[in-house]
Parts: structure tokens; sequence; C-alpha cells
């Protein structure tokens, strides 16, 4: 699977994990921030090995943009508990620090359930139109490797607000897991692209992913759609936050997340 192959990472010696930054994956100037984290999330996995944790919280520092091709992982366990795991990671490349980042694995826990969370509305898939209809100049490389469908009709360029609501999964369908949900938390175009016309580039400073449902219980088959909602609602000083949901179709918080990123 594309996805699988991309995020793939091999384990060179105890904590210390190679990969292949893909070119499947950039945008206008380099690899994607949501990609590079779900890199980080295979690393932390597979240095923890435990099937019975699953990622919680993942919080990725942007350092640097880095190049296609080779680059090193490091991961740290830095407290194993009877209920969490905290890791911390570093991906480098050239011996130069990318991206820095800590996590938390947990497995499931019982306790108080409640929320006050709703589905956002949103249009029905045969109403949506897909991606290349909504963004205008030529394809990102990274739209080839999601199936986008713009829920709000909203349009680049315009008036409405900085709420931009989308239907997307992977292009060839994968297991739900922690690396496919932080790729979707920063797979699609900043709210502030709403409002403006005017070409901007909004690197991400650092992007925190909560995952909130057991995904491994959580309704996924051949077919079905993730539901995101992204918010902007204050650009100042030359740095803005995004605010994102990760839904099922039948109303399964999956992920909530929280970005801070450049505005020039």
């Amino acid at each position: 699977m594309p996805f699988d192959e991309d995020t793939a990472v091999t384990c060179i010696s105890p904590g210390q994990y190679t990969c292949d930054i893909s070119p499947n994956h950039w945008i206008v100037a380099g690899p994607n921030g949501g990609y590079l984290a779900a890199l980080l999330t295979q690393a932390g996995g597979a240095h923890l090995d435990d099937p019975s944790r699953q990622l919680r919280s993942l919080t990725v520092h942007y350092l640097r943009p880095p190049k296609q091709g080779p680059a090193n992982i490091e991961v740290v366990v830095e407290q194993l508990g009877r209920s969490v795991a905290y890791l911390r990671l570093k991906m480098t490349q050239n011996a130069k620090p990318i991206l820095l980042a800590t996590g938390a694995w947990g497995g499931e826990r019982e306790g108080i359930e409640l929320t006050t969370w709703s589905l956002p509305k949103a249009a029905p898939l045969d109403e949506c139109d897909k991606i290349g209809l909504v963004r205008k100049g030529p394809s990102l490389a990274i739209h080839k490797e999601w199936d986008i469908r713009n829920a709000s009709n909203i349009s680049f360029g315009g008036e409405g607000p900085m709420d931009m609501t989308w239907w997307i999964r992977p292009a060839t369908h994968r297991p739900l897991d922690g690396a496919m949900i932080v790729a979707m938390a920063d797979a699609l175009p900043p709210p502030i692209f709403a409002t403006t016309s005017v070409p901007m580039a909004v690197p991400t400073v650092d992007l925190t992913v909560h995952i909130r449902a057991m995904l491994a219980k959580a309704t996924w088959n051949p077919g079905d759609w993730i539901l995101t909602r992204f918010t902007t609602r204050h650009a100042s000083g030359g740095y803005l936050e995004e605010d994102g949901e990760l839904w099922t179709a039948d109303g399964t918080l999956l992920a909530h997340s929280r970005q801070l990123a450049l505005c020039t």
C-alpha cells in the first residue's frame, strides 16, 4: 500500500531508525508536516512494540524543512508507566535535527464517558466537489494520496469564514491507525485560504494531535470516509492557529488537533 511504503521505518540499532522521505507527500515547497509526523509515529510504535498501546498524543516541532531522501529517527522511552508510555523522538537529516517530538502511547481504560462535541454539518458526498475543483493552480503531489471532497462548499479566496469541512480517505484503503490519523490532521488546506486569494506560505511551527477513540474498535470499512473540520479564529504578528476535528461518518470522534503556523 502506498501510505505504508511511504511511512516505512527500519530499525538499524536499538532506538535508531531510518526512513525515506517520499516526494509523494510534497506540498508547495517540501513534504507535508502530517506525513512527517506519521513517520515519527511509525518509529515510536515500532520501538514500543506493544499492540495494547496506541498513540494517544503527539506534539511535533518543525525545526527546518527536510529534503527528499533518507533521514534518521531516534526514539527514547522517557517513562514506561502501567497506563501510558512517554517517548521522545528526533528526526535528523545530514546530521541536522529537522523535527523534535514527544508522544504518549496508552491502552484502553475505564472511565467517564461524556462529550459536548457533535458531528459537524456536512454536505452529502455526491454534492461535494473534489479538491481539484476548489483549489486553483497546479495540483499537489499529496492530493494524489488522498481522496478529498469539499463538504462545506466554501471557495478559496472568498469571504467565507475560516471554517472548512472536508470528507477525506486514503487513495488506497488501509487500517485506521495513529500514523494515518496524524497524517490526516495536516493533509488539508489551511482555513485561512477561505478568506484570501493572495498566495501565502503557512508552514507549521508545531502540531499536536490527540487521539480520542480506540482506533481498532472504530467503524472503518473499505469505502468509508472520515469527516474533518478545521478552523482558524485568530491571526496576528505573522502567526495563526488551526484547530481540527476528525470523525467517522457514524459520529465517533477519532481525534482533535491544534497547530501553530507562520502566516507570510
